[in-house]
């Protein structure tokens, strides 16, 4: 029952992963036009996939149920998480560690040896992510209100979004969200192999 409770969430997992784009103008969601919308590229043929219509939920009540606006922030917020999580899941089976730290190749063993070994660094961690969640909780997405731009919390050190054009920030953005589902459905496998050893083949390492 629990394998075939992992294997559901992981197929649930890459469903939204695919969860359509969208381009925000005046605070609303123009759905009229796919190649307008930031996500819809020729892996659907330029047009929106959402089979779960997770985008149009909110107009059947929209006192309960979210705005694609508030879908957008926390499919963002997955794909920056999945690609993080991603890198982190090979680089401690290849020797590459934090300074001081030292990890095992099974990225679960490798947390829980981090949160024992390190309990006030994990602290620091979740403190610090408290710290940015609060600040840019994006409680009137849930509406289709909010006075910032899904995914924008003005954090650009690279300065990949300086002297843009529009077209070029766009871009961007659909590479972020490209590569973002890509992770999202990568922790999804690395998830199911390391409960369900075999499940997914040409995986390399202990996952």
């Amino acid at each position: 029952m629990f394998k075939v409770l992992v294997s559901l969430l992981a197929t649930i997992a890459c469903a939204h992963a695919f969860q359509s784009g969208m381009k925000l103008s005046k605070g609303r969601v123009n759905l009229k036009m796919a190649d307008e919308m930031i996500g819809a590229s020729i892996e659907a043929g330029g047009k929106v996939w959402d089979p779960l219509g997770l985008l149009t939920i909110h107009s059947i009540n929209p006192g309960v149920l979210p705005h694609a606006k508030w879908w957008r922030e926390s499919e963002l917020k997955h794909c920056r998480i999945a690609m993080l999580a991603s890198i982190g899941a090979f680089a401690s089976q290849y020797g590459l560690t934090i300074p001081g730290y030292t990890a095992v190749a099974d990225p679960v063993e490798n947390l829980n040896k981090f949160v024992l070994d390190w309990p006030f660094g994990f602290t620091q961690i979740i403190f610090s992510i408290a710290l940015i969640e609060g600040k840019f909780f994006p409680g009137d997405f849930w509406f289709g209100k909010g006075d910032r731009e899904a995914g924008d919390y003005g954090y650009d050190p690279l300065g990949l979004f300086k002297n843009k054009t529009p077209a070029q920030k766009d871009n961007l953005r659909l590479q972020e969200l490209k590569n973002g589902r890509l992770a999202m459905m990568a922790m999804a496998a690395y998830t199911s192999e390391h409960w369900i050893p075999g499940s997914v083949p040409f995986i390399p390492g202990k996952f």
